[in-house]
This record gives structure tokens, C-alpha cells and sequence, in this order.
């Protein structure tokens, strides 16, 4: 039967038969590349393809298909398997001549290594030509990083339980000395009072109420304190806790300067800045009068500038002029004038620039006996004096 019957080859294709016998030149070089004897001895008789007699036993054993699995030998050349196209003409002389058939399996290309192979090594290395597999690196994940990060989340969940531990002992630790301060051993038992003459007695009594048997670091001193600045006669108050049970109470009262006569008929009395600090329904002796009718305003209020600049004026006289004044004088127009023991009457027109007007006045006292002078006009700045 022709190749063509066998393989399935085209028509005209040669077949066994056609192909030359190998040289002998051919031979030899296979004998090399196999590891034969290289001397050109080979056995003329011998098949075609075949070299001189090989001394080694698991080799030819191998070669005539009886060798044993587990042996191996030593080899001086590497197999390296090509695939070929089933299409592929190999007519060429220079390939060998002949024609690959289309289920030929692939053709082995040896190629000769620079030393010789140990037989511990096994069979010979065979590198197959094939594409190599391509790996995304988008997917390709180091195990290094990933153990990483499980540290770095475990370190992270660590943090985060030790700084809750440590605010829910702060907290703890907040309520319990929180509890131990606001406990009776530390209550206010001793209450004082210091600086009230005019204060009214409800006030301390609240005062007293809102801070007695509370403790002295809880106290609620500012409610206290404003409970005594609501009183008129109240200008400043000093609330101060002593350990381990006694708060002092430091009032500082206004200072009444003059008072006046309102619409009401009744007496209101003004300090320094103006501010009415009492209504009463008689008329006090121990403070200068602003004569004249002023508005019936309540204590706690504050009254006309007319009136405060009338109680600056009484507190800037010198110790010589202040035992002989007796009144001061507001009239309906808002002037201010004031009486000297022996009716000497002294003009300062409207409330502005008082300072000065009353050191021309006090310059002027010094020169003058007051008895000779009915009159002192300083509303203009330049004093001008009017004889008896």
C-alpha cells in the first residue's frame, strides 16, 4: 500500500520508497549529536540512520523500547519540539526532502548542550514552544499585602477599643468624684454675710435658702449673686466657698450723693452714676437736696443726667466749700445752681464742663469772703461776681 493509501497524502506525493539513503557523512554527524562513537567505525551493515555500537545498555534499551521507566542516561543535547503546520510543504531539500504528513506528530529538534548530562538528573530536558500563559496583574494579588492589611485592621480595631476604654474611664471617674463632691460631707453649714447696711433682708434670706446645705464645689453661687444685684442699694457682690463647709457673702452698697423731690411728693435718693436707689416717703437730712421737681421713677431705675451730674458735682467739692453748702437748685429750664450758708448763690448754667466752672469757683472763694458776695456766675466759664 503507497503512503497516499496510509496517510491520506495527495497524489504524487513520493512515498518510502522514493526516499535516498543517507550518507555516511549524515550518519556520523547523527552519531555525535546522539553520543556515539564519533571515530567512523560504524557498522556498514548496520540499518541507515544508525551509528557504531553503543556501549551503553539503558541507551539501547531505551532505543529498542524495552528500557526500564525508572532508569535513565545521560545525554548530551536538549529535545526541543517544534509544532508543524499540517499544511506545510517540506519538499525542500534543504529540510531532508520528503513531505510531513498532516497527522505527523511535531518534529523534535535537538539541540547539543556544553556538557553532559549526569544520569541522577534523569531523562533530558524537553522544552515545548508554546505560548505562556498571560496573568493580569489588575487580579494577580500579593499574599504579603493581603496579610498586611488584616495587620493594619486589626492594629486600627485595637486603637479604637483602647481610646474607648480610656473615655469610659474618664467618664467613670468624672461621675464618681462628681457623686463624692456633691455628697453632705462637704454641705455649706456656716453662712456670712459682710458689708450690708441698706440691703434688704429678703434678699439675704433667699441668698441664704439658694446656699445653705448645698456643697461648697456645686454651689450655685451666680444665682445667688444675682438675687442680691436685683436689690437697689446692691452695687457688687463677692460670693466666695471655703472648704469644707462655709461660704462669705462680701456686699459692696451704693452710696447715696443727693435726692430730690418727685412728681409723686415722695423722696427718691441718687448715687454717683445717677441711679435711684431708694423711695421713701419722708425727706432724709443726711444727704444734700437737689431743690426742684424731678420724675416719679422707681428704685432700681436710673434718674434725669441733670440729677447725676448734680451728685458728681457734690463728690468733686474740696473739703474747704462742701461744709458750707446747703442745697443744690435744678431749674425748670435744666441749670444747675448752688447755695452757700448765708444765701451766696453760685450759677453753673447747664450741666456741662462742671470740672472747671468749680475750680474758678473754689480760686474765687479763696480771694473773697463769701458774706461780701451775693452772687458767683461761672455759666459762662469767666466767673463774674455780684456784691451784697
Amino acid at each position: 500500500m503507497s503512503r497516499d493509501d496510509t496517510r491520506g497524502g495527495a497524489p504524487g506525493m513520493p512515498g518510502p520508497e522514493d526516499v535516498v539513503e543517507v550518507s555516511t557523512e549524515v550518519l556520523d554527524e547523527l552519531g555525535r549529536l546522539f553520543g556515539a562513537a564519533t571515530d567512523g567505525t560504524a557498522d556498514a551493515g548496520a540499518p541507515a540512520g544508525a551509528g557504531a555500537v553503543d556501549d551503553d545498555p539503558a541507551k539501547s534499551a531505551r532505543e529498542s523500547g524495552t528500557a526500564d521507566p525508572g532508569t535513565t542516561a545521560p545525554t548530551d543535547a536538549v529535545i526541543v519540539i517544534d509544532d508543524v503546520d499540517p499544511g506545510s510543504d517540506t519538499d525542500d531539500p534543504a529540510h531532508g526532502g520528503g513531505v510531513a504528513p498532516v497527522d505527523d506528530p511535531p518534529v523534535a529538534t535537538v539541540i547539543p548542550l556544553a556538557g553532559s548530562v549526569p544520569a541522577s538528573l534523569g531523562d533530558p530536558l524537553v522544552i515545548i514552544e508554546d505560548e505562556p500563559d498571560v496573568v493580569d496583574p489588575r487580579t494577580d494579588v500579593d499574599p504579603r499585602f493581603e496579610e498586611r492589611r488584616r495587620v493594619w485592621a486589626r492594629r486600627d480595631r485595637l486603637r479604637r477599643v483602647r481610646w474607648v476604654k480610656i473615655a469610659g474611664l474618664l467618664v467613670g471617674l468624672v461621675v464618681v468624684v462628681s457623686v463624692i463632691l456633691a455628697s453632705p460631707l462637704f454641705a455649706i453649714r456656716t453662712f456670712t454675710v459682710e458689708g450690708t447696711v441698706y440691703t434688704s433682708d429678703e434678699s439675704v434670706d433667699e441668698v441664704r435658702r439658694i446656699l445653705k446645705g448645698t456643697s461648697v464645689f456645686t454651689a450655685d453661687t451666680a444665682r445667688a449673686r444675682a438675687v442680691l444685684l436685683r436689690d437697689p442699694w446692691v452695687d457688687g457682690v463677692r460670693i466666695t466657698t471655703h472648704f469644707p463647709s462655709k461660704v462669705v457673702v462680701e456686699v459692696s452698697e451704693r452710696k447715696p450723693v443727693v435726692w430730690y423731690v418727685g412728681t409723686d411728693n415722695k423722696a427718691r435718693i441718687v448715687d454717683a452714676r445717677g441711679s435711684v436707689i431708694d423711695v421713701l416717703t419722708g425727706f432724709p437730712t443726711k444727704y444734700l437736696q437737689v431743690k426742684g421737681t424731678g420724675a416719679a421713677v422707681d428704685a432700681g431705675s436710673t434718674a434725669d443726667d441733670a440729677y447725676r451730674a448734680a451728685a458728681q458735682l457734690v463728690l468733686a467739692l474740696p473739703d474747704e466749700i462742701r461744709p458750707r453748702v446747703t442745697a443744690l437748685d435744678l431749674s425748670p429750664a435744666g441749670e444747675l445752681s448752688m447755695v452757700l450758708k448765708g444765701d451766696t448763690l453760685v450759677r453753673f448754667g447747664t450741666p456741662v464742663d462742671l470740672q472747671n466752672k468749680l475750680v474758678a469757683v473754689v480760686v474765687l472763694l479763696r480771694r473773697q469772703d463769701p458774706k461780701t458776695i451775693a452772687v458767683i456766675d461761672v455759666s459762662a466759664g469767666d466767673p463774674t461776681v455780684l456784691g451784697r
